[in-house]
């Protein structure tokens, strides 16, 4: 549709994109759409031009989320950008994906994937601008490069203020456009699939049902596990009360303690227990460093200096590395001496006697600190710390999960876990929406740039091995 030269694009809400059906999920009402976005609710957008989608937002403000999806002529989603705001009236560029397809004929367009796996390019971004570039195109490439501040921040924008995102470029538009409603007034169904959500981090499950004898968790594919009583491993030292979490055999000085500290003092730690029914064998599915006897209300993800979860992926979380088989608990300040005396110890440990309790200990009698370590459930691997507070806000425990149990459902007798997961993305108390500040068309520019030196680097790389 076009008005005195000027192209009209048609914007419609809606819950989200079927990419089977090519067309929206459930229409919903400009009304409804303003209503999610002043409460944060999630919704989208669709941008489109002579029946002919071209932009998809993906909108979910509660979780610091904006995304942008462009299609292609064939209606592929061929290039999408992943906004998060980390700080009021920014948004960050995160990661910039797009999709190179063999071919734009209509035939090849029916045969081909969407998403094709030989053909992709993904610029990954970190807030300081620092970023890495990954093409798979005939060969695999990982490259660093660096984005400037003009191309990785983007205003937040008013609501409806879609061309702050997208310009006739990326519209794939000739010249002037202007934005109209599509005057659809749909009615919401519960049941819609929107068929996307907001990146998530991983989320603890069941984290008090761990240390209370009797719980029992399962699912259809593994036997269910029965929680014994938690096994007590003796007090930890914490002349510092900064807390590292390792592998006691590999400690080394990236094993940077959390940015949440204690006050310096002694605390308990716990060892939880299992066993699957049907068999005796004991598993250790978690460990715990008591801090405070009140009840936990709340759980966050434990950080490391320069760890910020607001960049994790679904289901991604900043871990804890093992490779021995083992995690262990211990202060910082003995980082340096701990781990050998760990280290010798082992060398002269009775392996019988190791096998009579799930924990070892070591201390420096120069400091009074020490080591507890444990086994780290199914052995090698990354594992999570859980941060658990208490309604006052003050730190309960330190909880080490071996995500033994992570995809078990809670069966009776379980008691109910009242405590919540913190959001990754805390409301902003000054948060604010920005006038446009950067040019849409330039970014596409620049990443258009960063992709075609991609594309000639691996090629000259190829030519190199032949």
């Amino acid at each position: 549709m076009t008005t005195d030269s000027t192209e009209v694009v048609e914007v419609g809400y809606c819950e989200g994109w079927d990419p089977q059906a090519r067309a929206v999920v459930a229409p919903m009402s400009e009304w409804e759409a303003r209503g999610r976005d002043e409460s944060g609710a999630p919704y989208a957008a669709l941008l489109a031009s002579h029946g002919q989608p071209r932009a998809l937002f993906q909108v979910d403000w509660r979780n610091g989320y904006l995304g942008l999806v462009l299609f292609d002529a064939q209606v592929r989603r061929s290039r999408e950008y992943t906004y998060r705001q980390l700080e009021p009236g920014r948004l960050h560029l995160q990661r910039y994906q797009e999709w190179l397809h063999s071919a734009d004929a209509d035939a090849d367009a029916r045969t081909e994937p969407e998403f094709p796996e030989d053909g992709h390019f993904t610029l990954t971004v970190r807030p300081d601008g620092r970023a890495d570039r990954v093409l798979r195109h005939g060969g695999t490439l990982r490259i660093g490069t660096d984005v400037p501040a003009e191309h990785r921040t983007v205003a937040k924008a008013e609501f409806g203020a879609w061309t702050a995102y997208v310009d006739a470029q990326l519209l794939r538009l000739d010249g002037l456009f202007t934005l109209v409603s599509n005057g659809v007034d749909g009615e919401v169904s519960e049941a819609a699939e929107p068929g996307w959500s907001a990146p998530v981090p991983l989320r603890p499950r069941h984290p008090e049902a761990l240390f209370t004898p009797g719980s029992r968790l399962g699912n259809h594919e593994e036997r269910v596990a029965v929680i014994t009583a938690p096994e007590s491993a003796g007090l930890l030292h914490l002349p510092t009360g900064s807390v590292i979490a390792a592998d006691p055999l590999t400690v080394h000085d990236r094993d940077l303690p959390f940015t949440v500290t204690v006050p310096p003092g002694a605390y308990p730690v716990l060892i939880a227990t299992m066993h699957r029914e049907g068999r005796t064998r004991g598993e250790t599915p978690a460990a715990m460093l008591r801090i405070r006897d009140t009840p936990t209300a709340t759980w966050e993800l434990a950080l490391r200096p320069g760890q910020d979860a607001r960049l994790l992926g679904t289901g991604e979380f900043y871990g804890f590395g093992v490779d021995t088989g083992m995690g262990c608990f211990l202060d910082a300040s003995g980082r340096d001496v701990l781990p050998k005396l760990f280290q010798q110890h082992q060398r002269e440990a009775d392996p019988r006697g190791a096998e009579q309790r799930p924990y070892a200990e070591v201390s420096d009698p120069d400091t009074g600190a020490n080591l507890i370590a444990y086994p780290s459930g199914a052995g090698d691997g990354s594992y999570p710390v859980w941060i658990g507070r208490d309604a006052d806000g003050e730190v309960t425990c330190f909880l080490a999960d071996m995500l033994l149990l992570h995809h078990a459902e809670a069966l009776p007798p379980t008691l109910p876990d009242t405590s919540v997961c913190l959001p990754a993305f805390p409301a902003l108390p000054d948060d604010r929406r920005e006038q446009p500040f950067t040019g849409p068309g330039a970014t596409a520019d620049f990443l258009a740039a960063q992709l075609a030196d991609a594309v000639d680097f691996l090629a000259e790389r190829r030519q190199s091995w032949s």
